[in-house]
């Protein structure tokens, strides 16, 4: 079952919420995979990014692809066309669990609500004490000198990893 409070923002409701989600999740588990992220778009477009700690091929994509395929046909999932993709170098995060995994690496969030006049934030995220996350931000709030800004899952609409790309 999928809990609404583990998630980031208010784009559970959408997809997530959808009684195949869970069977979807399952099925791309038993493959050695994990679900980053389920989105609906228009025209009948319905998006799943896959990944796993080796990154995913073509091959993963494909296959997934095929299995869906036949598990939405059966739960009758209306959609025109199934894209399955990796999640990308700035992926989402979407849920607990994937800032939980991405602990120490760096995050942009977007708050729900502003501090110090933005909503935009960048930085290594952390563990809190006070908080359930903190953030050790990249560039120090302004009016205060803080470098550091605790918040909960709650407070989040947004998430992404930053990208760290070598040539």
């Amino acid at each position: 079952m999928v809990n609404p409070n583990d998630f980031i923002g208010t784009g559970w409701s959408g997809v997530w919420s959808e009684a195949w989600v869970v069977q979807a999740e399952t099925v791309i588990q038993s493959l050695g995979l994990e679900v980053v992220d389920l989105e609906r778009e228009q025209g009948g477009l319905l998006r799943i990014s896959i990944d796993s700690p080796q990154g995913i091929t073509v091959n993963d994509c494909e296959l997934v692809s095929r299995q869906l395929s036949h598990l939405l046909t059966v739960e009758d999932v209306f959609y025109e066309r199934l894209e399955v993709s990796s999640p990308g170098v700035d992926r989402v995060l979407r849920r607990r669990q994937d800032l939980n995994r991405f602990i120490g690496s760096e995050v942009s969030i977007k708050l729900k609500h502003s501090v110090e006049n933005t909503k935009n934030f960048k930085g290594i995220l952390q563990q809190g004490s006070s908080q359930e996350y903190c953030l050790q931000l990249t560039t120090p709030l302004v009016s205060s000198g803080c470098q550091q800004l605790n918040f909960d899952l709650t407070e989040i609409a947004a998430a992404r990893l930053v990208p760290h790309l070598k040539f």
